[in-house]
């Protein structure tokens, strides 16, 4: 989730999903996106899509399948617009997303979302149980960081304990670590989250922009020996070996509340 565009935010939603896939553990992609970038990068589109799903034009869901552990569904693109439009007017204005996603088996889901802060960002948030906050390193990356923080913040706070989505961390998703400006972000970015930042960082490479012109995540292009298949995988690792470990704590926590 973030505030600016660029940000790379559909890029490691994708690759997030191969990567678990690729470990056999089934994932369902939604793009929530009017720009429909994940739509777009694998060419698939249905009359199943998100927009239709909030609209109630569709009563069960059909999604495309990928690959044997991976599922997608198109965000359905500029219907996005009357979506978003119709989640502002409803008596359910923040937890209807929530409502019509509680029957989908799949228990890892990866939302790939708007770079702004709408209704669907709202209902995006009281759904999942984890954020992750992509950032470039270049004083917009930054700024972008800082709004969507601070917007989730306020949101969680608004809604007295009802939201209960966690910021699991802030990946660098596109750095060019020999420049200045970068080496100066990523001491920023660290200096004001030190406990959220991903240590790996994602370079730009030539290959993670290929890789969706040729309709694949980077561990399908070019079979996945790319240096960008490498950085992703790493960070990938990284994210769920943090997500496992939140489970744990959250666990620890409830054991001792028991006590």
């Amino acid at each position: 989730m973030t505030m600016k565009g660029g940000q790379a935010k559909t890029t490691l939603a994708i690759n997030l999903a191969a990567r678990i896939a690729k470990a056999r553990r089934k994932v369902l992609l939604i793009d929530s996106d009017i720009q429909a970038n994940v739509t777009t990068t694998f060419q698939r589109d249905h009359h199943c899509n998100l927009a239709h799903v909030i609209l109630g034009k569709v009563s069960n869901f059909d999604f495309i399948q990928l690959d044997r552990y991976l599922s997608f569904l198109p965000s359905g693109g500029e219907a996005m617009v009357e979506a978003s439009s119709y989640l502002g007017h409803t008596r359910f204005k923040d937890s209807l997303f929530k409502n019509l996603l509680s029957s989908i088996n799949h228990r890892i889901v990866i939302i790939d979302t708007a770079p702004s802060w709408s209704d669907v960002s709202r209902n995006i948030l009281m759904y999942v149980d984890y954020v992750i906050v992509p950032v470039v390193t270049d004083y917009l990356g930054f700024s972008g960081c800082d709004q969507i923080m601070t917007y989730i913040d306020q949101f969680k706070d608004g809604m007295l304990g009802q939201c209960k989505a966690e910021v699991l961390g802030i990946a660098i998703t596109r750095s060019h670590p020999r420049t200045k400006l970068a080496q100066t972000i990523t001491e920023g970015l660290r200096e004001r989250w030190p406990d959220l930042m991903f240590s790996q960082i994602v370079e730009e490479t030539v290959s993670i922009q290929e890789a969706p012109a040729f309709q694949q995540s980077i561990f399908d292009y070019r079979k996945g020996r790319t240096h960008g298949a490498e950085m992703y995988d790493l960070l990938c690792r990284e994210i769920m070996r943090r997500i496992v470990q939140q489970q744990k704590n959250v666990h620890n926590g409830n054991l001792t509340e028991n006590e």
